[in-house]
């Protein structure tokens, strides 16, 4: 069941903070019941329903691996949690838990995919990024990713605001006016280190490569590859561009000093960034200023 349906287990983003804030902190296993009940005085309904919700979403995280259970019903967190933002840590596990199932399972999958896909095919499109100058809301959000994937978009009932609410989380999303611009600066920033393995300077298309299959929902990503022969309406970028989301992304990375961006002298290497106002700007080296990062 779709984790991004406010009516099926893993939609709560705000049941899903508080288990973990109490696990983190207590850094030791607590019994079922004791979480419940720690959690429920003022945070949760006194009713069969809040209890149900709360089983049900802690129940899909205990399935993904985000915390464990131990034999006698007790729940920790992983003890490496406490170093990693949640945000990461979920993003993370569900790309990995993801890639775990047959090939093609994003086009049609129904737990954490109808996300990814709804997500893949925003990153696709330069209408809702700072380049397209157009927010995305609950009010468009159906039009933004149904049009462009017939019969695999989201349900318009039930799934836009979480569906919203998650991409915010996650990283792909930033507040912008009434909505939110496409914007996967927050998603990228944790796997730079990774991507560079000790390495101060890369070519812009490893970085892209890598960065791909840390996040197969950017470019040349597996998720992209996947789902772009089946979008309808849209036109792919061109060989040599980097897409408006990610293009953003990376101008914001090099503004945070995170990231220096470098011409290069074999236009051949380059790749195109697509900023607003028609700018474009041709990077063929990306260095890593890890002394600065977080």
């Amino acid at each position: 069941m779709s984790m991004v349906n406010n009516a099926h287990p893993g939609s709560s983003l705000i049941l899903l903070n508080l288990i973990d804030r109490v696990l983190v902190r207590r850094g030791k296993p607590v019994p079922r019941a004791e979480l419940l009940e720690t959690l429920r005085p003022d945070l949760l309904p006194r009713s069969e329903t809040g209890a149900k919700r709360f089983e049900s979403n802690l129940e899909f995280w205990l399935e993904e691996g985000l915390w464990l259970q131990g034999s006698e019903g007790v729940i920790l967190s992983p003890l490496q949690a406490g170093e990693q933002s949640l945000a990461s840590r979920v993003l993370e596990l569900i790309i990995k838990n993801a890639v775990k199932e047959p090939g093609d399972a994003i086009l049609d999958g129904t737990r954490t995919e109808p996300f990814f896909r709804a997500m893949t095919c925003l990153l696709a499109q330069r209408r809702y990024t700072f380049m397209g100058g157009e927010s995305v809301n609950s009010a468009n959000a159906a039009e933004a990713v149904n049009s462009h994937l017939p019969g695999r978009g989201l349900n318009e009932s039930n799934e836009l605001s979480t569906f919203l609410a998650y991409g915010d989380f996650l990283g792909f999303l930033e507040p912008f006016g009434k909505g939110y611009i496409v914007d996967p600066t927050r998603a990228i920033g944790p796997h730079l280190e990774r991507i560079f393995d000790g390495e101060a300077v890369l070519a812009v298309r490893v970085f892209v490569e890598r960065l791909g299959k840390c996040l197969p929902l950017l470019d040349g990503g597996r998720y992209r590859i996947l789902l772009e022969p089946y979008m309808a309406d849209w036109q792919p970028d061109a060989s040599h561009e980097i897409s408006a989301a990610l293009s953003h992304a990376l101008v914001r990375l090099e503004s945070l000093f995170r990231l220096r961006l470098e011409k290069s002298s074999d236009d051949s290497l380059s790749m195109r960034l697509l900023l607003p106002s028609g700018v474009q700007r041709s990077v063929g080296e990306i260095h890593y200023r890890a002394e600065v990062a977080v």
